[in-house]
């Protein structure tokens, strides 16, 4: 029965409610963890339709049954508690998944296998900087990340923007290596960036850890970004915005109804100060390609509605290719500049977006122990996408 749901189109959510730790060490591939103790803030938000079937599974504590009573107190009554729990899927042949943001981890890896995209390590990128060769090196990650720490010369450009910002300043004959923490953000935003028509474009191949790897230092404080385009840069990316809408077959939405007959997620992938000036009411600040990393925290009622709102197309879009070459059938963009609603100002709904930040090499007094912690978690992160075969949920991240 869990299994036939994967291959209908009826929405549900499978929610593991254990603490955070106890979901990292192992849970279903298709859950999104909500961890009881949050479970009432955020069920408004990330729950938005309470007749959507709820799935809810644990190892034995108690905690799915302590969910569905309290999913039901606040009038959820389509619950579901997955017999026998993690236990009992596993003694079925079914496989645990350790870690966090695994869906959209393995679908970076499924990406970079179907699509062969093009990787450079960093001994190499070093002496192509040296070299003083035409190179344009982009930090894919958050601002806040970048600023952390990066590889020194690059310059920030969040990966759901770097057709908005990046793709009108490229040049033919320019060399472009896009860089993040890890190896998924790289990936999606090298492929993104070929797939809109450039050339000699690379992922750095594992990121700012393969660049410790080869122990070279990484750069603190750097606070370079590409600027806002201009109107003519973007006639540019509009035009391969309506390229990809087509080729993807993604709607545009000139107004947003008040009444769904599936939940429906609001999602403005703007910037913070853009979303806080004023953003469509009821919508949920996450930037693109955040949203794409870790898609199960955002995402967990699966056929479900996404609306991705932006204020000139072309991150929307960018981000609503992606989501579904990941599986997500109803993606829609909104501009708020065709709005005919009032739009609120501050905060909005939802946390603050915030990435994971396990592996800070700041936070390391022993070298060796980083470089531990590294290569632990990119042998992890690429042994990914060999577990999902027979996996139920599988199917969704391996459509591209």
């Amino acid at each position: 029965m869990f299994r036939e749901l994967f291959a209908g189109d009826d929405e549900f959510a499978v929610i593991d409610p254990r603490r955070e730790q106890e979901f990292a060490a192992g849970h279903l591939l298709a859950a999104s963890n909500l961890p009881l103790d949050t479970l009432a803030s955020r069920m408004a938000y990330l729950l938005p339709r309470r007749q959507s079937l709820c799935v809810l599974c644990d190892d034995g504590g108690g905690e799915a049954e302590a969910a569905a009573k309290l999913l039901n107190s606040y009038d959820y009554p389509n619950t579901a508690i997955l017999e026998g729990g993690l236990s009992a899927w596993e003694l079925a042949g079914g496989t645990l998944f350790s870690g966090r943001s695994v869906p959209g981890k393995a679908f970076g890896e499924f990406i970079e296998k179907s699509c062969r995209t093009p990787t450079i390590d960093a001994a190499e990128l070093q002496r192509r900087q040296q070299d003083g060769a035409p190179l344009l090196l982009l930090d894919a990650r958050s601002e806040e990340e970048h600023r952390s720490y990066c590889v020194p010369g690059a310059v920030h450009c969040a990966g759901a923007e770097l057709i908005y910002r990046a793709l009108p300043l490229i040049a033919p004959t320019t060399r472009v290596v896009v860089h993040c923490g890890g190896r998924t953000r790289a990936i999606i935003g090298a492929q993104t960036l070929i797939e809109a028509g450039c050339e000699n474009v690379q992922a750095l191949e594992n990121g700012t850890m393969g660049w410790q790897f080869e122990g070279l230092e990484l750069e603190q404080g750097n606070r370079d970004a590409l600027p806002e385009p201009g109107s003519e840069s973007l006639i540019l990316t509009r035009a391969i915005a309506d390229r990809l809408t087509q080729q993807w077959h993604i709607d545009r939405l000139d107004s947003i109804a008040a009444l769904e007959k599936r939940s429906r997620y609001l999602i403005d992938v703007r910037g913070r100060d853009e979303y806080e000036a004023g953003h469509v009411v009821g919508s949920m600040h996450v930037p693109g390609g955040h949203l794409l990393q870790h898609v199960d925290r955002y995402l967990p009622v699966r056929n479900s509605i996404v609306v991705l709102i932006d204020s000139d197309w072309v991150r929307a879009v960018t981000t609503a290719v992606w989501l579904r070459r990941m599986g997500w059938r109803r993606v829609y963009v909104h501009t708020i500049e065709t709005s005919h609603q009032l739009l609120e100002s501050g905060t909005g709904i939802g946390p603050v977006a915030v990435e994971d930040r396990a592996l800070d090499p700041r936070e390391f007094a022993d070298r060796e122990e980083l470089m531990r912690a590294n290569r632990a978690y990119l042998d992890w992160e690429i042994a990914l996408y060999e577990q999902l075969e027979g996996e139920p949920a599988a199917p969704y991240l391996l459509q591209s």
